[in-house]
C-alpha cells in the first residue's frame, strides 16, 4: 500500500471541537505534524496507520496509534477498554508516569506505549519585555490592587485541581511576604459539584482572613492568560487530579518565564526542575486520597519572591527549558519518531491485549463496583469508591506512580506536624471540611488533642510531653498519630524539592 518505507496515515481526530481544552490543542498540534511529514490517506481503507484520539473503539485494522489524554488514570479504562486493545496498537502518552502505569497493567506482548510530551505555544506564551509596565496594565484590566507579589492559579474549578490549597498557601505565605495576593483564573463547569467547590474556595478565603487578597477573575482568553502569566511572580499549581498526566498550564507558565510551585505529582515533575524552574511539594497517597505537603514550600517561595535577582534567574531558566524541550520542533520530532516506530514494529498476530494479575483483579473489582453502585455518575465517583476497597491496593496501582510516595511518611518524634486539611470537631468525631476530600473520622482523645496542638512549629515529642504522655504510653500515641497521617489528616513538615 503506497511506499513501503513511508506510511500513509488516516487522521481520525474528532472534528468540530477545535477550541476546547488542552487535549484538543494537543490534537491540533499532532495533526499539523502528521500532515507536514507523512502522506495523509483519504480513508481508513487506504491507510497503513490510523491515528486516533478519544475513540478507543475504532476498527482494529489498519494498525492504530492512539493519542491518550489521561485514560490510564481511570479504572474504567482498564476494566472495559484495555482488554479490547491489541498487541499491534501503539499508544502515545505525555508522561513517564503513564508508561509506568502501563507497565503495571499491561502483560507482556501488549500495546506499545511511548512517551510523547505535548508542546506549548512559545510565540504566544513568552516573557514580557517590560514586566513593570505589563503588571500595571494587567492590574488595571483585571481590577487587581497595585503592588506586591502576584501569585497565579489557572485551572477550572474542579475539586482535584486544589485551588483551595493555593488559598491556604497564601495565608501561610503572608507571614514572610506580607504584600502577596492571589489571582485565580478559570471557568466553573456547569455542574453542581464545580459550583459548590468554587463557593467553598471563596468561603475558605474569607474564613482565613485573606478574602480581600484573593481575586477570582473567571475564564479569560488565551491572549490575556499569556499576559497574566508574564506579569505574575509565580504559578501555584498544587493539583493532585489523577488525570494530571502532563500539565499544559505549567508548560505555558514556564514558556512565559514564570517560576512554578507544583505538587510533585504526575506529569508535573517532568516539567518543573526543582531549584531551576520552580519547586515541587511532595505528594503521597493516604486512605483519604492524595495529600500534598504544601506548607513546606512556603520558605522557598518566600525566599524567591523576596530576592529579585534569584527570581530573574529562575524566570530565565524556565523560559530556556521550555524552549529546549517543549517547542513545536521538538514535539514534531517525537511524533515522527513514534509514527515510524509504530509502522516498522513487527507484530506476529493481532491478538488482544492481556492484563497483569493486579490489573485483572482491579478490572473485576471495578465492574463489580459499577454493578452495585448505580449512583456512580463519572469516573471520579468510581475512583473514590475504588480507593476505599481492598486496602486501597487498586487505587495505589493506578496512581502510585504519580505520587512522590505510594505510602504516607512514617511519623517520628522529632518531626513537626500540621493539619494538611481543614477540619472541625463534633464530639469525638472530626469532620474533614477540605473541599476536595471531605470525610468524617472518629478519633480517640490522644489523637484529638494532637490534632488540636500540631501547628507545624512544635515538634511531636514536645506536644506529647505537654500532653503528659508517659514513656509507657508513647508507643501507642505514635501509632495513633501515624493513623492520622495515613488517613490524610495531618502531615509531617518536610522539605520542598528545591535543588
Amino acid at each position: 500500500m503506497g511506499d513501503p518505507g513511508r506510511p500513509r496515515i488516516f487522521i481520525g481526530f474528532p472534528q468540530g471541537r477545535r477550541s476546547l481544552g488542552g487535549g484538543q490543542q494537543a490534537n491540533l498540534a499532532c495533526e499539523g505534524v502528521l500532515r507536514s511529514n507523512f502522506v495523509v490517506a483519504g480513508s481508513i481503507a487506504e491507510a497503513d496507520l490510523h491515528v486516533i484520539s478519544f475513540a478507543w473503539e475504532a476498527p482494529a485494522e489498519p494498525r492504530r496509534i492512539f493519542v491518550d489524554h489521561g485514560s490510564f488514570a481511570d479504572a474504567s479504562f482498564w476494566a472495559y477498554t484495555a482488554p479490547r486493545l491489541r498487541a499491534s496498537d501503539t499508544i502515545l502518552v505525555s508522561s513517564p508516569v503513564c508508561v509506568r502505569v502501563a507497565e503495571r497493567c499491561f502483560a507482556a506482548g501488549g500495546p506499545l506505549v511511548l512517551n510523547v510530551p505535548f508542546p506549548v505555544d512559545l510565540e504566544r506564551f513568552l516573557p514580557a519585555s517590560d514586566r513593570h509596565s505589563l503588571r500595571k496594565e494587567i492590574e488595571g484590566e483585571c481590577g487587581l490592587p497595585a503592588g506586591g507579589p502576584l501569585l497565579l492559579v489557572a485551572s477550572a474549578f474542579v475539586r482535584r485541581k486544589n485551588q483551595h490549597l493555593a488559598v491556604m498557601f497564601l495565608h501561610a505565605l503572608l507571614e514572610q511576604a506580607p504584600a502577596a495576593r492571589l489571582a485565580v483564573v478559570g471557568d466553573t463547569p456547569e455542574r453542581p459539584a464545580s459550583t459548590a467547590y468554587r463557593e467553598a474556595v471563596a468561603r475558605l478565603a474569607d474564613e482565613k482572613g485573606v478574602g480581600s487578597r484573593v481575586h477570582f477573575l473567571g475564564p479569560v482568553p488565551q491572549a490575556r492568560l499569556a499576559r497574566l502569566m508574564a506579569a505574575s511572580d509565580i504559578l501555584v499549581h498544587l493539583t493532585n487530579c489523577r488525570l494530571e498526566n502532563f500539565g499544559l498550564v505549567v508548560a505555558e507558565a514556564m514558556a512565559s518565564g514564570l517560576p512554578v510551585l507544583a505538587a510533585d505529582w504526575g506529569g508535573l515533575r517532568d516539567l518543573v526542575v526543582p531549584g531551576e524552574t520552580g519547586f515541587l511539594a511532595r505528594t503521597f497517597l493516604t486512605r483519604g486520597g492524595p495529600r500534598t505537603d504544601w506548607l513546606s514550600a512556603v520558605p522557598a517561595v518566600a525566599g524567591l519572591l523576596n530576592d529579585p535577582v534569584a527570581w530573574s534567574e529562575m524566570s530565565r531558566r524556565s523560559r530556556s527549558r521550555a524552549e529546549r524541550h517543549l517547542g513545536p520542533a521538538e514535539y514534531g520530532e517525537r511524533v515522527c519518531a513514534a509514527v515510524r516506530t509504530a509502522f516498522q514494529r513487527p507484530v506476529e498476530s493481532p491478538q488482544l491485549a492481556a492484563l497483569t494479575a493486579p490489573a485483572t483483579e482491579m478490572r473485576f473489582r471495578t465492574i463489580h463496583l459499577n454493578a452495585i453502585h448505580p449512583e456512580i455518575a463519572d469516573t471520579g465517583d468510581e475512583y473514590r469508591l475504588l480507593m476505599q476497597v481492598d486496602e486501597g491496593r487498586h487505587y495505589r496501582l493506578l496512581t502510585g506512580p504519580a505520587a512522590t510516595s505510594e505510602r504516607p511518611p512514617v511519623v517520628e518524634g522529632g518531626q513537626r506536624l500540621y493539619p494538611v486539611v481543614t477540619w472541625t470537631t463534633e464530639g469525638d468525631e472530626v469532620r474533614i471540611t477540605d473541599p476536595a476530600w471531605p470525610a468524617i473520622l472518629r478519633l480517640d482523645s490522644v489523637q484529638m488533642e494532637v490534632l488540636r496542638r500540631c501547628d507545624g512549629v512544635m515538634a511531636l515529642d514536645a506536644i506529647l510531653g505537654a500532653m503528659g504522655i508517659s514513656p509507657d504510653g508513647r508507643a501507642g500515641a505514635l501509632r495513633g498519630v501515624q493513623a492520622l497521617v495515613e488517613e490524610g489528616v495531618v502531615c509531617p513538615l518536610g522539605s520542598v524539592a528545591a535543588s
